[in-house]
């Protein structure tokens, strides 16, 4: 049977996503624009991520990225090192994809919470003495609160930051 245009379409937007994520664990190609040396140009810069990740228990292993050759332990097999920018640009890859990951992670927990506690007080407002009217007030204002707060969890946020590849790049490291 034929696909549909839709089919098609999300199949082609899972293709490019799985060819995506396999692309990220390769070294990003040098490109002819960039003449001078990112691992100069870091030099003695303080990165705040190696604290930041640091302050909950989470290192970035092996060079700095003010070293052009980059050394590190790991169990993923390179034919040739990495340069101070491959790894730079794949670090924020890897960050973005972890934030994602672990953000996905605590909003679905607390959806499960949220939607509980709603749950628990529902039945707490069910079973309050009929002619207790304040009661009933205070339970229903719960009930809306952790309901604003279930709706706040289901919106999607944003956070912006800056390219570190282009389509074009992309496109020569996934073969498109």
């Amino acid at each position: 049977m034929a696909m549909s245009a839709a089919e098609r379409k999300r199949n082609e937007r899972a293709r490019r996503k799985a060819a995506i994520k396999e692309a990220q664990l390769k070294a990003a190609e040098p490109l002819e624009y960039l003449k001078g040396s990112f691992s100069e140009y870091v030099g003695d810069r303080s990165l705040m991520f190696d604290e930041s990740l640091d302050a909950f228990g989470a290192r970035v292993i092996g060079s700095q990225l003010n070293e052009e050759i980059q050394d590190f332990d790991t169990e993923f097999a390179r034919d040739e090192p990495l340069s101070s920018l491959q790894r730079a640009i794949g670090l924020a890859a890897v960050f973005i994809d972890a934030a994602s990951e672990i953000a996905d992670l605590i909003n679905s927990y607390k959806l499960e919470e949220v939607g509980r506690a709603i749950e628990e007080a529902v039945t707490e407002s069910a079973n309050l003495p009929r002619g207790d009217v304040d009661a009933h007030k205070a339970s229903l204002e719960k009930i809306e609160r952790l309901k604003g707060i279930q709706s706040e969890l289901q919106k999607p946020t944003r956070h912006t930051i800056a390219a570190t590849q282009t389509k074009e790049e992309l496109n020569q490291q996934i073969n498109f």
